[in-house]
């Protein structure tokens, strides 16, 4: 069962954990049972997350964005996001996951989700 939740309420949260759910069935399986918090097997994890950071955004193509150096700025983080078809948020999220960006900077790209319709 995959176990998506509003908990972090930005999309950025949410295309990555549904990505990382996505990857532990295409890498280890439909029988697999992964429980939060268990550090069991971290490399397992670690798969899922790659498979997640990569469907999202290719490695190759975020490699060069990061390599040029102007992730800090909004323009260029919005023009990457527009150029790989996802949304600026994302490219947030992972900027900031990674240390590349404070978690403070450029917050307001990441699109807010509601559950009210």
């Amino acid at each position: 069962m995959i176990q998506l939740s509003y908990r972090y309420k930005t999309e950025d949260q949410l295309w990555f954990t549904f990505y990382h759910e996505a990857g532990h069935i295409v890498l280890h399986g439909k029988q697999a049972v992964f429980l939060e918090g268990d550090v069991a097997d971290t490399s397992k994890e670690v798969a899922a997350n790659r498979f997640a950071a990569d469907t999202l955004v290719a490695a190759s193509l975020w490699t060069k964005f990061v390599q040029a150096g102007k992730y800090q700025s909004k323009a260029a983080i919005e023009a990457f996001a527009h150029e790989v078809g996802v949304a600026a948020g994302i490219v947030v999220g992972r900027l900031q996951h990674e240390g590349l960006l404070a978690h403070s900077h450029c917050n307001d790209l990441k699109r807010k989700l509601s559950t009210e319709g």
